[in-house]
């Protein structure tokens, strides 16, 4: 977090080139049903949600190559409610991977659809469900 109390911003082509690789990444889990691929995508979550997103490889792939070569606006938007999305992202993923692991393919697929969903719309409408949550949840006074 910045020490000036000004929100912390992110550019929006550089997440939604992230979601889109989510979108790629569960694609291809569903496809082979591999549990181990939403474990890995849980643990970049996680990076993104409570580290560092400078440590996130898809933030990486994202920043250097993807964002550059995708038509978004280049836009700064905050980056709460996208720390926020991230952690609902890491548990889902996380939840999937931990399904599938246990041979459990049928729920690791439902989860990573819903990882899916998410991620393609963020990618390709603008919309992001955990951000809606997000807000939802500061209109509660649930979070600050």
């Amino acid at each position: 977090m910045n020490d000036n109390k000004t929100p912390e911003r992110v550019q929006e082509r550089k997440v939604r080139a992230i979601a889109l690789q989510v979108v790629v990444i569960s694609a291809l889990s569903i496809l082979f049903k591999q549990p181990v691929v939403m474990l890995l995508l849980s643990a970049d979550f996680m990076i993104r949600a409570v580290i560092n997103s400078k440590y996130s490889l898809l933030a990486l792939i994202s920043r250097k190559f993807l964002a550059e070569m995708l038509p978004f606006r280049n836009k700064m938007i905050l980056m709460r409610p996208k720390k926020f999305a991230a952690a609902i992202g890491m548990i889902l993923s996380a939840a999937a991977g931990i399904f599938g692991m246990a041979g459990q393919i049928m729920p690791m697929i439902y989860l990573t659809s819903i990882l899916l969903l998410f991620s393609f719309l963020e990618t390709f409408l603008k919309f992001c469900a955990g951000c809606l949550m997000f807000g939802f949840l500061i209109q509660l006074k649930i979070v600050n």
